[in-house]
C-alpha cells in the first residue's frame, strides 16, 4: 500500500501523468500496415494505439508486429504491408488501466510497459501513461517532498507495534470464528 501523503503528492495532478488522447499518436483498426509503419517511422515510437473509428481503443501495435505481420515460414512478403490490416497482427490485450486508477496499479503495470492506454468506462481511449512521465513524478518527489512535507522517523517499537498488533488481533479474532464454528 501506498502512504496517503505519497500518493497525493506523486498523483495529485493526473493530467501531468497521462498525455491526452488528441495529443497521442494513434492508427485505426482498418489501416493498412504500410500506413501504420510510416506513423510509426515519423513518430519515433516502437509501440502505438490502436483505435476504431469512433475512438474505442482496440489493441497496440508495435514495428515487432509489422514486421512479423508481413513474414512466412521463410521469407518476407514486403508487399503484404500495403495489403494486410493492422487489426490482422495488432496486440488485442494491451496494457490498460481506467481513467482515475489507483497510483499503486499504475505503478505495478509500469514495470513491464513503457506506457499504458488510459481508457474510460465505456473502452474509449482517453490517453497514455508513459513510464517516463511516472519517473519525472518520482524525481520530482525525491527532490521536492521534504520541503513541503514534514518527515518525522518513527521509533522501531512503535513500527512494531503497529505492524504486529494488528496481526495478532487478527489471529484472535479468526481463533474465535472457529471455535464458534
Amino acid at each position: 500500500m501506498i502512504g496517503k501523503h505519497i500518493e497525493d503528492f506523486l498523483y495529485d495532478n493526473t493530467s501531468e501523468l497521462m498525455l491526452e488522447a488528441s495529443a497521442v499518436a494513434t492508427v485505426g483498426t482498418e489501416n493498412t500496415l504500410l500506413h501504420a509503419l510510416m506513423v510509426l517511422s515519423s513518430v519515433g515510437y516502437s509501440s502505438i494505439p490502436v483505435t476504431d473509428n469512433l475512438g474505442f481503443l482496440k489493441g497496440i501495435l508495435s514495428l515487432a508486429m509489422i514486421i512479423n505481420g508481413v513474414k512466412d515460414t521463410e521469407n518476407y512478403e514486403w508487399d503484404q504491408l500495403a495489403e494486410r490490416q493492422v487489426k490482422e497482427v495488432m496486440e488485442v490485450n494491451p496494457p490498460l488501466v481506467l481513467e482515475g486508477a489507483e497510483l499503486e496499479d499504475i505503478l505495478h503495470l509500469l514495470v513491464d510497459d513503457n506506457y499504458l492506454c488510459v481508457v474510460d468506462r465505456n473502452g474509449k481511449f482517453a490517453g497514455i501513461i508513459t513510464r517516463k512521465s511516472m519517473f519525472k513524478k518520482i524525481n520530482h518527489f525525491a527532490h521536492e517532498f521534504e520541503l513541503t512535507h514534514e518527515v518525522k522517523r518513527i521509533d522501531e517499537e512503535r513500527i512494531e507495534a503497529a505492524i504486529v498488533a494488528p496481526v495478532a488481533e487478527r489471529r484472535s479474532a479468526a481463533s474465535a470464528l472457529r471455535s464458534i464454528w
